[in-house]
C-alpha cells in the first residue's frame, strides 16, 4: 500500500523525559555508548492516564504513581505529565513480577544457570519470559483470576504467587514515592488494575502511613474510571481504564490537523 501513510507510535516515547541518572545502568560506560539504557514501556497508556487524571481531578499539577497491572506489569512515577522513572527497563522483562515474566532478579542467577546447569541462552530466555512470574510460582496459570480462585481453595503455591505479586507492586510503589519526593495521586490501570478489587485492596493496605486510604465500598463497586479513595485519604486513588487505542488515534488526528499526514 505505497500511497497509505503509516505511523509508528512508540510505547517508549513517553519515557524520554527520564533523566540520565535514572535511565543509565551502572555497568561500564560502554553500555551507554551502545544504547543500552532504561527505555520503559506502557508509555502510551501512561500518557493517557496522566491526561485522564487531570480531567477527572480537575487539576493540572499532580505527582502520580501509576500502576499498569496486567499480564505485563509496570509502575511509573509521573510528575504532572512527565515520566520521571519507571520499573521496566531495557526490555519489558525488568521490574515487577508479572504473569509469566520474572521481573527484576539478581543477574548472577543467569550466570549460575549457565555455569552450573549448562543452560543455553535460549532456554534461559524462555524461562524468564514464559515460565516465571505467577505461572512459574503457582505452577498452573499466568491469569490473576485463576490465581485468586486457587487461593480461595487454599492452594499454597497460588497463595505464594499472589503474595509475591502484591509485595512486588507495593515495593515498587514505595520506590516511586521516594523518587517523586512525595505524591498525591495513585492510579490503577490495565487488566488486573482495573478489574481486581482484591489486588487494589491488598496493595493499598499498609500504605496508610503515606496517606493512602481506600474506600472499600467504592473499590468493590468500581466500574470504569472512578475515584475510589476514602474521604479521609490525603492521596487520590483512581481506577482508569486503559485506552491505548484511543491515545494512538488521537495522536494521528493531531498529526492530520497539523498537516503532517
Amino acid at each position: 500500500m505505497p500511497n497509505i501513510p503509516q505511523v509508528g507510535v512508540f510505547d517508549t516515547s513517553f519515557h524520554t523525559t527520564i533523566p540520565d541518572y535514572a535511565n543509565t545502568y551502572p555497568g561500564p560506560y560502554l553500555w551507554k555508548e551502545l544504547g543500552i539504557k532504561r527505555f520503559g514501556f506502557h508509555g502510551i497508556n501512561y500518557e493517557y492516564c496522566s491526561a485522564r487524571c487531570s480531567v477527572l481531578l480537575k487539576k493540572d499539577e499532580f505527582k502520580t504513581v501509576c500502576c499498569h497491572l496486567g499480564n505485563g506489569s509496570s509502575i511509573a512515577a509521573i510528575d504532572h505529565t512527565h515520566s520521571i522513572d519507571t520499573s521496566m527497563g531495557f526490555t519489558p522483562l525488568e521490574g515487577l513480577m508479572m504473569g509469566s515474566r520474572c521481573g527484576s532478579i539478581d543477574p548472577g542467577i543467569i550466570l549460575f544457570l549457565e555455569q552450573q546447569y549448562h543452560q543455553s541462552p535460549e532456554e534461559i530466555f524462555k524461562t524468564l519470559n514464559y515460565e516465571s512470574g505467577l505461572k512459574g510460582i503457582s505452577g498452573s496459570s499466568n491469569d490473576m483470576r485463576d490465581i485468586i480462585d486457587l487461593c480461595s481453595k487454599n492452594d499454597p503455591r497460588a497463595k505464594l504467587s499472589f503474595e509475591m505479586y502484591v509485595y512486588s507492586v507495593k515495593r515498587n510503589i514505595g520506590a516511586m514515592i521516594g523518587i517523586l519526593n512525595g505524591f498525591n495521586t495513585l492510579i490503577f490501570t490495565a487488566g488486573i488494575g482495573e478489574n481486581s478489587a482484591l489486588i487494589r485492596q491488598k496493595v493499598c493496605q499498609g500504605l496508610q502511613h503515606v496517606g493512602v486510604i481506600i474506600d472499600e465500598q467504592k473499590n468493590l463497586s468500581c466500574s470504569g474510571d472512578k475515584l475510589i479513595s476514602s474521604g479521609c485519604s490525603s492521596i487520590d486513588i483512581l481506577v482508569v481504564k486503559a485506552q491505548e487505542d484511543w491515545c494512538i488515534a488521537h495522536k494521528i488526528s493531531e498529526m492530520r490537523s497539523n498537516g503532517l499526514l
